[in-house]
């Protein structure tokens, strides 16, 4: 079976940074909300998946320190699988937080 050519016009386009709660965390410094949103920006478009991980995680303490668990749930997510991909040491700090939000199960001994 030969090789078949790829349609060049059917490159995938990047996908829209979501941060449905960034902006409505509370938190009195609004401008620390706006840089950390123009950050996580910025590094999607860069392709980033190191800065990605420091980006949600903060962007989830901000919203748990705002008492948004669900929020805070959002970004952990988002950052952990970043972790995932570049198998960054805060991965396994990441799930520990997942699984006390009863998001993700416990990472195997040695993963």
């Amino acid at each position: 079976m030969g090789r078949r050519a790829i349609d060049q016009s059917a490159r995938l386009t990047p996908m829209p940074v979501l941060n449905p709660d960034l902006n409505s965390v509370s938190n009195p410094a609004s401008n620390r909300v706006t840089d950390l949103d123009d950050k996580m920006r910025a590094a999607h478009t860069a392709g980033d998946a190191v800065a990605l991980v420091t980006l949600y995680t903060q962007a989830a303490d901000l919203a748990q320190a705002g008492g948004d668990p669900d929020a805070a749930g959002f970004y952990l997510t988002h950052a952990y699988v970043f972790a995932l991909q570049c198998h960054a040491p805060q991965r396994t700090t990441l799930n520990a937080r997942l699984v006390a939000l009863g998001r993700d199960a416990p990472l195997p001994d040695g993963a």
